[in-house]
């Protein structure tokens, strides 16, 4: 019997989501970066386990700022569409008190399997202090320790994941790793290389636009892309000094997804000032 069904994954901003779904997908369908809030909508990575295949709905982060508000609606809406919920925690912070409050606003009726990540980078006492710490908080399904990174624990977490996923058909082929459109997915990638090199200069409002793409053989692509951003100054950063930045970032990304799509990549970026959305952003 086949079985199919969604996850949320919820969590707060820089817990290690995005590195995690794209492990268990088997492939990057999320960009990950040093900045935080970077992941701005849902996104749906489709994995495969044995009969099974899990549709795992990524959400921005929760941050305590009035500006992503909208952000945080899109979490909670994904939340509330699924029954089953990894919550996904940074084991490694200091003060885990936005998460316990998260964790105290989730229904009592939905299943959340709890995932301590970096566990790594500390101590088992102190871990196991942690566990016992968010289980006065209240039941879970299950507890999993992980370092997604270095891909530890996912497996386990991924077949247990699999095993709780109702009986169903599939939705998707069993090839396809997301549900992005290409346009997205493509200028996802740009962007996580934007800020990989311009981390501190440029906030995560910055988006980026597939204008076109054309294909003129089986194994070559042509992307034309728009970089937005609010403020003159954010352009001249992007742009660098004689195209230099612009130009670097183009070639990081052009690399990435000729590997990603297995042909030959030509990018062509351009930046431009949203002065419509500038006032309105800043709010």
């Amino acid at each position: 019997m086949k079985r199919c069904g969604f996850i949320a994954v919820l969590g707060e901003t820089n817990a290690g989501k995005s590195t995690l779904i794209n492990k268990l997908v088997g492939q990057k369908v999320a960009i990950v970066s040093r900045k935080q809030q970077t992941t701005l909508t849902r996104i749906n990575g489709i994995a495969v386990h044995g009969n099974s295949q899990i549709i795992f709905v990524d959400t921005p982060g929760f941050l305590k700022k009035k500006k992503v508000e909208n952000l945080e609606r899109i979490a909670w809406n994904a939340f509330r569409e699924t029954d089953l919920i990894m919550f996904v925690i940074d084991a490694n912070k200091k003060d885990f008190t936005s998460s316990i409050d998260l964790l105290q606003k989730i229904d009592q009726s939905k299943n959340i399997i709890l995932v301590l990540n970096k566990v790594d980078l500390i101590h088992k006492p102190k871990l196991l202090e942690l566990v016992e710490k968010f289980r006065q908080i209240r039941d879970f399904a299950e507890v999993f320790m992980i370092s997604a990174l270095r891909n530890k624990g996912v497996n386990d977490l991924k077949s247990c994941i699999a095993k709780m996923m109702p009986e169903g058909e599939w939705l998707y082929n069993d090839d396809e790793a997301t549900d992005q459109p290409f346009e997205e997915y493509v200028a996802e990638i740009t962007r996580e290389h934007i800020y990989d090199q311009v981390h501190q200069e440029v906030p995560y409002k910055c988006a980026v636009i597939t204008r076109s793409y054309e294909q003129p053989s089986n194994n070559h692509i042509v992307i034309y892309q728009d970089i937005h951003v609010t403020e003159n100054s954010h352009k001249i950063i992007i742009i660098g000094h004689a195209g230099s930045k612009i130009k670097s970032i183009g070639m990081a990304a052009r690399s990435e997804l000729s590997r990603l799509l297995d042909k030959k990549v030509d990018l062509f970026l351009q930046v431009i000032v949203d002065d419509n959305n500038s006032k309105k952003n800043r709010q």
